[in-house]
């Protein structure tokens, strides 16, 4: 299990976070809602180890941060890769930097990836040519090479045609059933609707 304990965080003299307490299971979607500025993101980052709350702590099944960490995949809103590699390569060296599988292994993952988030077509473009939407189905992916057991997703929808949004709900749906803990960042009530087992309003 995934738990948040007692978590805040503040920015200069504003409280974003106020003693945020969750629990996430495995097998199960949460989906965290809220108007824009209520901490969404700010807790996701915490619950990634990207970000360190002034108080409170994070753990998965009372393991260490370290050992907590690798047990996570974190996708945010902001697009990190490689502008001049291909979708490929972008996947394929991103896997290498988290070292958790062999390149055999990592180019059966990416393969598979490519065709369930409908990136067949445009696999060997470089990222820099590119749409924002499509950008953001290789930053999901990205995020999905790795060996994880819960899945971080800041407003993975952003910038998505419809065509995306059915894939990605999908891939989510198919990664909860594989028993993966999925908490998603979300505001359009449609996708919350059809996803979330339960929501957390901040």
């Amino acid at each position: 299990m995934l738990k948040v304990e007692s978590v805040s965080k503040s920015y200069k003299d504003k409280m974003v976070l106020d003693s945020i307490s969750l629990e996430l299971s495995k097998g199960e979607i949460v989906v965290l809602i809220g108007p824009n500025g209520s901490g969404k993101s700010t807790l996701l980052s915490i619950m990634a180890f990207s970000l360190k709350p002034d108080s409170g702590k994070v753990s998965v099944d009372e393991m260490d941060m370290k050992a907590s960490k690798k047990l996570i995949a974190y996708a945010p809103q902001a697009v990190t890769l490689f502008e001049e590699l291909s979708v490929t390569d972008n996947l394929l060296a991103w896997s290498s930097f988290k070292g958790s599988d062999s390149r055999k292994r990592s180019k059966e993952k990416a393969q598979s990836l490519i065709e369930e988030l409908g990136m067949s077509d445009f696999r060997r473009k470089r990222i820099d040519k590119l749409s924002g939407g499509q950008k953001r189905r290789v930053n999901l992916a990205v995020t999905l090479m790795s060996d994880y057991e819960y899945l971080l997703l800041d407003e993975p929808f952003a910038g998505i045609d419809s065509a995306g949004e059915e894939l990605i709900k999908n891939l989510i749906l198919s990664e909860k059933k594989n028993g993966k803990g999925i908490i998603i960042a979300e505001h359009n009530k449609e996708i919350i609707s059809q996803l979330a087992d339960r929501t957390i309003n901040l």
